[in-house]
């Protein structure tokens, strides 16, 4: 994964345009506070992030078939097991633990998915 690609960007929650400064004020995937705040503009060269009002609620549309291609395939397998006492025991709540440690690395990585439809890298910052 070189720097300047999309792909950089995402995965570091880096800024799409210069991919020096944050996306996020607590940086990593895993947080406790701040979860989702953002600073106002990239602290290297000063892209806006508040695009526009409620831009961001258009991450839930991403995160939406990432969360079917995660777990559907997990809810298939525990239905196709022999005993669903199994299924209900073990697999689904190990499924909703999974849902609640991934909510918040997977609203971060879709904000920074969509910031990066939108916006591309500039090498000359």
């Amino acid at each position: 994964m070189t720097k300047g690609t999309k792909l950089y960007s995402i995965i570091n929650l880096k800024c799409p345009r210069c991919q020096k400064g944050d996306l996020f004020i607590n940086t990593g995937w895993i947080v406790y506070k701040q979860i989702l705040d953002m600073p106002e503009e990239c602290s290297n060269c000063n892209l806006s992030y508040n695009v526009e009002p409620g831009f961001y609620t258009a991450a839930l549309w991403i995160s939406y078939p990432i969360v079917l291609v995660v777990f559907i395939p997990l809810i298939i397998l525990g239905f196709s097991l022999k005993s669903l006492h199994m299924f209900f025991t073990v697999l689904y709540p190990g499924i909703v633990v999974l849902s609640l440690l991934f909510q918040i690395p997977l609203m971060r990585f879709t904000r920074a998915i969509l910031l990066n439809m939108h916006v591309d890298f500039n090498k000359h910052f």
